[in-house]
């Protein structure tokens, strides 16, 4: 009787035993949910430009098409110059900066021209927008209250550098971090002699 009663609590735990692994099998399985990330830019080649509805017809890859709307004022850049968006071309691929307003609908509000053979031939930029330029130095002081910092580039007395409304939160939160004695080197355009309106943040300079 001792060995019967042996011989099914053996036969349970193999039973057990070989469930087990099954089990885990089937616990590895269950992926955990993906999250959304938020996507700060829009890339694609430019179809046609609707400047009425003010709309932008372009396609992020080969099959797919998508249309971006834009701010009134938003700025194109195209090889260190600042041009309308009624410039555009079809066939220019672009890097758009997309926000949301206040219906959480997206727009951009800064286009990029990326160099291709499309907008390589392009001979109608106009020379008489400022040209977009870097600038390096050393912070001499930070305004936090008007969003500026006066930048001593070694050329002459320090240039007043303020952020302009099209840049990036990331930029913004390096503004607010900024401190006095910092080597930063900065993307923007002369609006005066000794002012300059940023657009961005480049690498430290070295």
């Amino acid at each position: 009787m001792k060995l019967v009663n042996r011989a099914a609590a053996l036969l349970a735990l193999g039973t057990l035993l070989t469930g087990v692994p099954g089990c885990m099998e089937n616990i590895a399985l269950i992926g955990r949910p993906t999250i959304e990330e938020g996507q700060d830019d829009v890339v694609g080649e430019v179809e046609r430009v609707d400047l009425a509805s003010r709309r932008i017809y372009l396609r992020p890859n080969k099959s797919d098409r998508r249309v971006v709307a834009f701010s009134t004022d938003a700025p194109v850049l195209y090889r260190g110059r600042e041009y309308p968006v009624a410039r555009l071309k079809p066939g220019d691929v672009v890097v758009m900066q997309v926000k949301r307003d206040s219906r959480g609908d997206l727009y951009a509000d800064l286009i990029r021209v990326q160099e291709n053979p499309a907008s390589q031939s392009r001979r109608d930029v106009p020379s008489s927008v400022p040209r977009i330029e870097t600038l390096a130095g050393v912070v001499e002081s930070v305004n936090r209250r008007d969003n500026s910092f006066e930048l001593d580039d070694q050329s002459g007395p320090p240039v007043l550098v303020r952020l302009s409304e099209y840049v990036r939160e990331s930029d913004r939160d390096r503004f607010r971090t900024l401190r006095a004695g910092a080597h930063v080197r900065i993307e923007g355009k002369f609006t005066a002699r000794d002012r300059f309106e940023m657009l961005s943040f480049l690498n430290d300079d070295s």
